[in-house]
């Protein structure tokens, strides 16, 4: 069974290359990485790596959204299996393994990866993963948890699926831009209303790094826009809009107190605009938004 590891980038250079050194040590063989890196410029730091290994294709394009590269990715990609990846992660030599194992079962149509992390929920507590509360969007994460399990949504740097579904669903929906928010759950809830399962593994395990550069270099308010700007679009597509009102409500509150806590008038006002775009958004054609994202 090929698989493919998609892995889009922007100005994050070293942690890619350190990522592709891992990789390049799997001990599955049959497999392929596609960088595509929306950086201005080919990082000189990369030449030697790429030029030396047959398995890495890299693909420089322009623009600036995570779903519009891995969409780029998934096209280009020759296995049967995708794993998206961020490029701040850090894997073992059976990652690839543990994911390939899962899809013996016919029902599995794609796998969310155990994330580590500094700001982790210790795992003794965690009873769930992966969920999302129907009628207000409530997340739970805790994708750090030791115990296998069916989840309703993955975390998107340690996530894969079959190929064949992500082209029945048409990708990634192209208007959860900016840092990204939501186009993984969105997959999720797209490839479940197909009628296959998405299991949590922990085996198939990385450390996020959670690195400088890339849209971290944001600051909290034009993240926050960004977030609510995409939770909007994922809730009206995918949640139940009769209860569109508690939504909304519960979001304008988050927004307050994060405001409030942080001591930044500015992510009311980006927070209440990026709920306000993203549901003018909602409306529009993916293609019709282009493939970079501005806050402005």
């Amino acid at each position: 069974m090929k698989v493919s590891i998609i892995i889009p980038t922007y100005k994050r250079c070293d942690n890619l290359k350190k990522l592709l050194q891992t990789l390049l040590k799997q001990n599955y063989d049959d497999f392929e990485v596609i960088v595509i890196d929306q950086s201005p410029l080919l990082p000189k730091n990369l030449e030697d790596i790429l030029a030396a290994k047959d398995k890495i294709k890299y693909f420089n394009l322009p623009g600036n959204n995570a779903a519009y590269a891995r969409n780029i990715g998934i096209k280009k990609a020759a296995g049967e299996i995708v794993i998206c990846c961020d490029d701040d992660i850090m894997v073992k030599p059976d990652f690839i393994m543990a994911h390939a194992k899962n899809y013996q079962e016919p029902g599995v149509g794609a796998v969310s990866g155990r994330v580590s992390c500094s700001n982790d929920t210790p795992v003794s507590k965690i009873t769930k993963v992966g969920r999302i509360r129907k009628y207000d969007g409530k997340i739970i994460a805790n994708f750090n948890a030791g115990f296998k399990t069916d989840v309703e949504h993955a975390y998107g740097c340690n996530f894969s699926f079959r190929k064949e579904l992500s082209k029945k669903i048409g990708g990634y929906d192209e208007r959860l831009t900016g840092t990204g928010s939501f186009d993984d759950a969105d997959l999720s809830f797209n490839i479940r209303k197909l009628g296959y399962r998405i299991v949590f593994d922990p085996f198939a395990e990385a450390v996020h790094l959670l690195s400088s550069g890339g849209y971290r270099d944001l600051s909290l308010a034009e993240k926050m826009y960004w977030y609510y700007h995409n939770f909007m679009i994922f809730y009206l597509k995918n949640l139940k809009k009769i209860f569109f009102p508690v939504f909304l409500l519960r979001q304008i509150g988050s927004i307050l107190r994060r405001a409030v806590i942080f001591r930044d008038l500015q992510v009311i006002y980006l927070g209440l605009k990026g709920l306000y775009r993203g549901f003018i958004d909602y409306f529009q054609k993916p293609e019709a938004l282009g493939n970079a994202g501005t806050t402005k």
